[in-house]
Parts: C-alpha cells; structure tokens; sequence
C-alpha cells in the first residue's frame, strides 16, 4: 500500500501542476498568456529590425559587420545582466555547455543569418520568404522525432496540431506566392527585386557554381540549410534549458560564439578587407535596434517562451513576423495591400490558433488522464488495506519504527 500511496501522491501532485498551469479559465494569469503575449511583441521587435535593416544595407553597410557590432553590442548589454540576475540559477560552466553554446551560435547566429542572405542572392525575395516559412514544419518534425512534442494522432488535440501546422505554412506560402490584387494601394514605386539583391553583397563567390550545380540550386541548398538550422536552434535550447534554466546566460554565449564564427566566416570570405565604419543615421540607428530589441530582448524573450511553450510554439510565430512585416511596409514604407497578403494572413493566424488550442488540450487531457488513474489507485488501496503490496513488507512485514528509513528508501525505488 506504501508503494500505491507514494506513486499516488506524485501522480496527484503533477496533476494540480497541469491544471494549474493550463487548465484554469484565465489562462493569462497561469502563464500561458504571457507566453503568446511575449512571442507577439518578440515578432514585432524582429518585424522593425527588418524594416531597419533594409535601409541601412542599401546604404552600403556590409552583412558581415552589421551582424558583428549586432551581435557585439547585445552581448555588451546581455552579459552583465545575465551575470547578476542568474547568478544562484547558473550550473558550473563545464566544456560539455560550452560546446552546445558553441552549437547555438553556429546554428542561431551563423546559420540564420548569413545563409539566409547568401542563398537570397542566388534565387529571388520571393523564393526565399517561401521557404523560410518551412521552419514551423521542419521543428514540428525534429520535435516528434526527438521526442520533445508529443502528438496522439487518435485524439482531437493531436489532429489540431497537425492540422494547424499544415494551416499556419499554407497561409503564409500563399502571402509569399499568391499577389492578388491590390485592395490598397500604398504612394511607394515597385521596382522590383534588384535592391534587394545588391545589399547582400558577393557572398560565396562565382567559383563555386563550377561544380555543375546552378546558381538557383546552390541558393535553394543554401536557404533549405538556413531553415533547418534556425530549426534546430530552437529544439537544441530545449534540452539546454533544462540543465542550464537560465535564457540570459544562454543567450549571453550564444551571441559570443556566434560573433567568433561570423567573424571567421567574414575573413574567408572577404580575405579581411572590409570596411568597419558607421554612418551616422540610417546605418547606426539600424544597429542599435538590431542589438538591444532584436539581439537582446528577443533572443532572450526565445528563450524564455522555448523553457515555457516548447519549440514548436515558438517556430508557429515565424509567419506571424510576414504579416506584421506587410502592414508595416504598408505603413512606413508605402507599399500596396494585396489580396493574398490578407488571406494568406488570416490562414496563418489560424493555423496559429489550432496549435496553441492543441496543445492547452493535450495538458489539460493529460492532467485528467492522471487525476482519474490516481483516483482509481487510492480506490483499490482503501479497498484492500489489510494486504500489503510493497516488496519491502512482504519480506520484512515485522520493521520496526527504527528501519522506517530503509523502508522508505526501499519504497522509492
């Protein structure tokens, strides 16, 4: 019965936490709220740094350096904080967490950043936004696969899931394929693709394409490579999190192996000539947003909403940065409103939508699916209380108080 009892009141413990946490009506308070409320403003932070960013490199600034005093000047910032806030949370900084610190900022920093410019210049804007809107679906696959996101096809919270994943990235592919036409139009002039594609510069150089593989394929390979990294960047946190339960330090070193290696990356490519100066205006404004909203807050608000909703929560607001990105330039940059922004946007959303209702199910299921088995084995227990059914009594049934000790020990395991 000691056996019963203690599996019981673990079982009953874990699920006043579930319920607690989301099966409540005021669902804000418990922290799910804070979590989509902190996703949105993160997406909103992201949205300005990439209306910024497109000023400051047509301007001339080079993709290297920008990135560089970015990341730089978050880690200026994130560091002291990260030190004094986390300081009793921190575990021992053992070589085992700096080489998957080192993994983050080649795949956070690296991987996100430099490759999603360097395939952009061998397709188009409009091939690479479309495929950036596979990350949801490659972590929700990296999740399951690793284990980090369970999905019970048979049970309606699953089907959510899946069906609110294949929404939320066929509404944001029709915002990046489909156009439509114009329900508003902005006093900005279209003047297509080529700006775009002289900001980010010679990246990998023309030699490379003589392998046989084209231009469009090289780039194809370099963006599908830049979403399976931002991918992975998001599931990797999972598990550091849980050992290192500290966003700030995490992203603190994230942001300094990550400049190591684009600086790295920069000489190779470049061979060290390369221009460090900043205009006063577009170019520095740019970067100061880029690494206290973008870099600092955001990369840390990531974290925390990773450690809180999981991954596949997170990577679900990557379309939602599209459609703020297209009210913004509508606003700001008097760009026209299409029809297939709109509706590839309401898509999204809902698609959004399924997946958080899914997963808030599945918790709430779990719970009760552990409240009920608990209550049937106290039922059984108090049915039978004069038949002892741990290991420990059968084969001493005479302990005496002084062996309570050992008892419980052996109970335990």
């Amino acid at each position: 019965m000691g056996q019963e009892r203690v599996n019981g009141s673990g079982k009953m413990e874990i699920a006043a936490e579930q319920k607690k946490r989301f099966g409540c009506v005021d669902w804000f308070c418990n922290g799910t709220g804070k979590v989509h409320a902190a996703l949105m403003m993160m997406q909103l932070g992201f949205a300005g740094h990439q209306i910024l960013s497109r000023v400051a490199l047509t301007s001339g600034l080079s993709q290297f350096v920008y990135a560089i005093y970015r990341n730089g000047l978050a880690l200026i910032i994130m560091g002291p904080f990260a030190y004094v806030l986390e300081k009793k949370d921190r575990p021992p900084m053992t070589l085992k967490l700096m080489y998957r610190f080192f993994l983050l900022g080649l795949t956070g920093i690296v991987g996100s950043q430099q490759l999603f410019l360097a395939g952009l210049i061998y397709t188009s804007a409009t091939f690479a936004a479309t495929m950036q809107n596979a990350v949801p679906v490659i972590t929700f696959l990296m999740a399951m696969m690793l284990g980090l996101e369970k999905v019970r096809i048979g049970r309606l919270d699953g089907q959510a899931k899946v069906l609110g994943t294949v929404v939320c990235v066929a509404g944001a592919i029709l915002m990046s394929v489909y156009k439509g036409p114009a329900v508003y139009h902005g006093w900005a002039k279209e003047d297509g693709n080529e700006d775009l594609h002289k900001l980010v510069g010679h990246f990998l150089g023309s030699h490379l394409v003589r392998f046989g593989i084209s231009q469009w394929q090289l780039g194809g390979i370099l963006l599908l490579i830049n979403c399976i990294s931002w991918a992975a960047y998001l599931i990797m946190q999972a598990p550091i999190l849980k050992v290192c339960p500290t966003p700030l330090t995490i992203t603190a070193f994230t942001y300094f192996f990550g400049s190591l290696q684009v600086g790295v990356l920069m000489f190779i490519v470049t061979g060290g000539k390369i221009n460090w100066s900043l205009s006063w205006g577009a170019q520095a404004i740019s970067v100061a947003y880029a690494g206290v909203i973008s870099s600092g807050i955001n990369f840390s608000l990531q974290s925390w909403a990773i450690q809180k909703g999981g991954p596949l929560l997170v990577s679900l607001y990557t379309p939602v940065q599209t459609i703020i990105v297209a009210f913004l330039s509508v606003l700001l940059l008097g760009d026209s409103l299409y029809l297939g922004s709109l509706v590839g946007g309401s898509g999204a959303v809902l698609g959004l939508y399924l997946v958080t209702w899914g997963q808030v199910e599945h918790r709430k299921r779990d719970a009760l699916e552990i409240a009920a088995e608990t209550k049937n084995e106290d039922l059984e227990a108090s049915a039978h209380p004069h038949f002892p059914t741990s290991v420990s009594s059968l084969t001493q049934p005479l302990l005496n108080d002084q062996h309570g000790e050992d008892r419980d020990q052996k109970i335990k395991y």
